[in-house]
């Protein structure tokens, strides 16, 4: 008889599913890992915001284990630098603004153990309404290049903050130390940190004088492409046709690619440089 019970409330479990069913994130951001591992309740024809969670009172912003953010790496949020880790977020929610809690303790069921010395972080953020309505507690990130902002909701409200990762810290300190003194004699390095540059729109002059690097090391067909791109985006259109012709002459000569292969990208550029003489007659 033990057996057969044990049995049906095994079997009884896989039918009937969870009120707050697990839900995990995990993303990289820049050079840096975020996850975010937490349970989901639901509404369920209840008003949340105020009656089940409580204004200006402590809520473990979730269901049973307590929501957990962890950093592969370094990050700061607000004007706070948070190690690399796992922390406990918490919330006390407001009618207006909330007050978001990190604290170290990962092992928190409720709050019936939180201790507040051991908070890492605490920040304000605005509430605002939303147009959706979010049945069930919701976390998301959106990846604002090489940072995140999380977005928190449910019912109807929804708070943000950003996180900042070393990410752009530390390609600056690459290209400062290895690249601009000339000490790296690997091209691609240069190559990379001129896309870098180039389509995070931050410095393109810069992101030249990276690509000028790369070719001197190596005359790469490739390397002549992404100059193309780069004097196109600075409007230094004749420049920009130059390149591309060279791109095509450099491309005409290479012998370890087939026929169908280079004709596709001289006419690729062929094509280009008629648009380019366009947008030059344009500004002139």
């Amino acid at each position: 008889m033990v057996f057969i019970f044990g049995t049906a409330h095994c079997f009884a479990q896989s039918i009937f599913p969870v009120l707050s069913p697990k839900g995990r994130l995990e993303q990289n951001i820049g050079s840096t890992i975020i996850t975010v591992d937490y349970e989901r309740p639901a509404a369920r024809g209840r008003k949340v915001f105020g009656e089940l969670v409580q204004y200006d009172q402590l809520w473990r912003t979730g269901a049973g284990h307590s929501t957990r953010f962890s950093f592969s790496k370094p990050v700061q949020i607000g004007n706070k630098k948070i190690p690399g880790g796992t922390y406990s977020l918490l919330t006390i929610p407001g009618k207006e603004s909330w007050t978001v809690i990190l604290n170290k303790d990962t092992t928190l069921y409720g709050l019936g153990s939180y201790d507040e010395k051991l908070d890492i972080h605490r920040f304000k953020t605005e509430a605002e309404h939303t147009d959706r309505f979010y049945e069930s507690l919701t976390i998301d990130l959106d990846v604002v290049p090489n940072n995140a902002m999380v977005y928190l909701a449910w019912e109807s409200t929804r708070i943000s903050f950003m996180v900042e990762t070393e990410t752009d810290h530390a390609a600056h300190e690459f290209i400062q130390k290895h690249l601009l003194t000339s000490a790296s004699k690997d091209p691609d390095e240069y190559a990379l940190a001129a896309e870098y540059y180039f389509y995070l729109d931050k410095d393109l002059n810069q992101a030249l004088l990276l690509i000028d690097k790369a070719i001197v090391i190596k005359n790469e067909a490739w390397y002549y492409r992404q100059k193309v791109d780069i004097l196109e985006k600075q409007g230094k259109y004749q420049d920009a046709i130059d390149c591309a012709a060279h791109f095509i002459s450099l491309i005409q000569r290479r012998d370890d690619w087939d026929l169908k292969t280079r004709q596709e990208n001289e006419n690729e550029y062929k094509t280009r440089i008629e648009m380019l003489k366009r947008r030059q007659k344009q500004m002139d």
